[in-house]
């Protein structure tokens, strides 16, 4: 699958997104206030689009996705690597509240969840349907279209886009890019779906505690006061000065451990490689639909509409 493929994928599935978010709100309200219904109804919207588009493709998915053998050593690393990336992703995440709310912490005060319901949908559900999507499916398709640097920077454009906050947005972002390169020196999808499981799963965890501790956590976090988050941005920047470094030699270590001790060196040297063209009219208007619903253009002009044909 190439590049211009991927991106009306990305346009449907941004599409459907909102008409199942639209439906959603109007007739099932159920699913809505349930963590668990709602997030699987989104990853499942997400990833067919894009499924159908491999398949039609003729894609040998198993392998066009990435999903190779990754040596048990190299997992264990990539558990230290994804606590050592946690301070930049804290930091982005507290950057981010600047402007806007803690939406995890949001959704935690607003829904009460099993936890069971709660570590499966985003520990388990969210990472294999997201990195099947965003790292198997789109970065390899745009990896053929054009550099891999270039690829990775627009597949962890997307994988933030389509979390349709702005909060979420600001670490997934990073996020992504650190996936990309756990794919890269493994060779390995399974590497960024492990990696993206502990760091959901750890919140879902370190969330769930600190509601069992003080049930007005959740509220606490997103009320955060200005000062406060000073100074805990202070305190993240000091951290993750510490860590990037040991993080990134993390990544060296598991490339070398994967014979693959080059590919960090070739992702940034072919950089201007341009192979096809990746960025088409399909791929803008959906990252304009993603950002007139972040901003809530789209969705307050859609629902007036709706308002006015219901009426």
């Amino acid at each position: 699958m190439n590049g211009k493929k991927a991106n009306w994928s990305f346009l449907i599935t941004i599409l459907c997104y909102i008409g199942v978010i639209i439906s959603i709100g109007l007739f099932f309200p159920f699913i809505a206030d349930s963590i668990f219904l709602s997030n699987l109804v989104c990853e499942i919207v997400v990833a067919v689009p894009i499924f159908l588009f491999v398949l039609v493709s003729k894609e040998k998915c198993l392998s066009f996705l990435g999903f190779h053998k990754i040596k048990i050593s190299s997992v264990l690393m990539t558990v230290l690597f994804t606590f050592l990336s946690v301070p930049v992703l804290t930091l982005f995440n507290l950057i981010s509240q600047i402007w806007v709310e803690n939406e995890v912490a949001a959704m935690m005060e607003s829904q009460q969840t099993r936890f069971g319901a709660l570590f499966v949908s985003v520990g388990i559900i969210a990472p294999v349907f997201e990195e099947i999507t965003c790292r198997g499916a789109f970065y390899h398709s745009y990896k053929r279209a054009g550099s891999a640097f270039k690829a990775m920077l627009l597949s962890a454009l997307i994988f933030a886009l389509v979390h349709m906050n702005f909060n979420q947005a600001a670490y997934a972002f990073v996020m992504g890019i650190w996936a990309v390169l756990l794919v890269e020196v493994t060779g390995s999808l399974w590497a960024s779906i492990i990696y993206h499981g502990l760091i959901n799963g750890s919140q879902a965890v370190l969330m769930y505690l600190a509601l069992q501790t003080d049930a007005d956590a959740a509220s606490q976090a997103v009320s955060i006061t200005t000062d406060s988050l000073m100074i805990m941005i202070g305190g993240y920047i000091i951290l993750a000065a510490v860590t990037l470094p040991l993080a990134w030699a993390a990544l060296v270590w598991i490339g070398g451990n994967e014979g693959r001790s080059e590919v960090l060196r070739q992702i940034w040297n072919g950089r201007k490689e341009k192979k096809d063209k990746m960025v088409t009219v399909p791929l803008v208007l959906g990252l304009i639909l993603c950002i007139s619903m972040m901003t809530g253009i789209l969705m307050s002009a859609v629902y007036k509409i709706l308002f006015m044909l219901l009426r």
